[in-house]
């Protein structure tokens, strides 16, 4: 082999989120296991109640992970040595909701889960719908970059790019998540005191900044 180049390109973009996305967890915590497992579907009940009566589609509601796990406090003795006790059986689902982005639509799907009695942990992410398309013109913006950086490079010694040798990519996974973060833990709280009625939401997220990179070599002619 003669001599060679290589050369990393990047490709960038930015983009408007047009997918919002809940993530919610919903809790339960009993001694007894059937107890705890009855009281963590009876909320996932209530739960997918609210978010239908919202305007959601139950097909949009899916499992991302579920746990059940023993759970001990620690206490201490007469003698005052801590040990571990018993307290129960926690079970903690973990569901996504998504749906095209719309103030409205969030909104009231944010007062119909305060009002609902499953209290669940939430946060909301705005993402983007095509990913598989954007990750491919990411590539090709990353192929581009490369071949102007390379032809720069060798442009100043009259030398040119012959045949392309390998392509090396990692194919890594983009999130495509906006920065933009809204968390709120106490829905129901502000609901009784009257703070999520009617609520009318403002959230512009900021754009989806995503890139990819690939590593090119190049023989030179």
């Amino acid at each position: 082999m003669g001599r060679t180049i290589t050369v990393r390109g990047t490709g960038k973009l930015k983009l408007k989120p047009d997918v919002t996305v809940i993530n919610l967890t919903i809790k339960s915590l009993d001694k007894d296991y059937s107890k705890a497992m009855r009281a963590e579907a009876e909320r996932l009940d209530a739960l997918t109640i609210a978010l239908v009566a919202a305007g959601l589609s139950e097909e949009s509601i899916k499992t991302q992970n579920f746990f059940v796990n023993t759970e001990y406090e620690g206490v201490r003795d007469e003698n005052g040595n801590y040990r571990n006790v018993f307290s129960g059986y926690s079970c903690s689902h973990q569901l996504t909701v998504r749906f095209p982005f719309d103030n409205e639509k969030l909104g009231k799907a944010l007062s119909a889960v305060a009002a609902s009695v499953s209290e669940p942990e939430l946060n909301i992410q705005f993402t983007v719908k095509d990913k598989d398309a954007i990750a491919l013109t990411l590539l090709g913006k990353a192929a581009e970059d490369a071949r102007a950086r390379a032809e720069a490079i060798l442009a100043p010694t009259g030398a040119r790019l012959g045949k392309l040798i390998s392509a090396d990519y990692n194919w890594g996974q983009g999130n495509f998540v906006s920065p933009t973060n809204y968390a709120n833990s106490n829905l129901r709280m502000m609901k009784a005191a009257g703070a999520m009625e009617d609520e009318a939401l403002d959230i512009r997220p900021d754009d989806v900044t995503a890139s990819d990179n690939v590593t090119f070599v190049w023989e030179i002619e």
